[in-house]
């Protein structure tokens, strides 16, 4: 993984407090991917990706594409 053990953290703090089989168990019923539910429990977060530029927030998209982020998330959520 690519992703820097801090922004891993970050992320793991964010988002473990949302997850939840039963959130999991209706995105599966409804035949939407694993991938949507990691991205929608990063969006209801609140936490923001930037790039360190001109985008505020958490800077992985200055080193990160979305393939690593959602790496780092699938990770976080075995």
């Amino acid at each position: 993984m690519k992703m820097k053990p801090e922004h891993v953290e970050q992320l793991k703090q964010a988002i473990v407090p949302l997850h939840s089989q039963a959130l999991w168990e209706q995105y599966r019923e409804q035949g939407l991917s694993a991938m949507r539910y990691r991205w929608d429990l990063l969006y209801r977060s609140g936490l923001k990706i930037g790039d360190g530029v001109g985008t505020s927030g958490l800077p992985l998209y200055a080193y990160l594409n979305d393939e690593h982020i959602d790496t780092a998330l699938r990770a976080i959520l075995r």
